[in-house]
């Protein structure tokens, strides 16, 4: 092999992206997307405290303390990767050990997506 065929080839293996990479770059998208998402629905839900003119700092301290257990509780629950058995939250969309799509038959609350 010539030193340019070689050249070529390395070229063409740098600028190939993995599989790895290609996840985590869905990964990335997909949490951006959540994020978004979550945001939209906090400042909405934000915009409706605010039109029932309620005073609702302490309340908002008690309702996040509660949310803060259940999502306690929804973290806590787990599936098992049918690919590598290793156990994941059951609001993962992908094994983080294998990368293999998880499959979760429970409820789900909209803020773990």
């Amino acid at each position: 092999m010539t030193d340019q065929d070689q050249a070529t080839v390395e070229k063409t293996l740098e600028s190939r992206p993995t599989l790895e990479s290609e996840i985590n770059s869905a990964r990335i998208n997909a949490l951006e997307l959540k994020l978004e998402t979550l945001s939209l629905i906090t400042e909405s839900l934000w915009n409706i405290i605010q039109e029932s003119d309620v005073q609702c700092s302490e309340d908002l301290k008690e309702k996040m303390a509660d949310v803060i257990d259940q999502r306690a509780k929804r973290d806590s629950i787990k599936v098992t990767c049918q690919a590598c058995g290793s156990d994941q939250k059951a609001s993962a969309s992908y094994c983080n050990h294998c990368g293999n799509k998880l499959v979760y038959s429970g409820e789900i609350s909209p803020f773990d997506y």
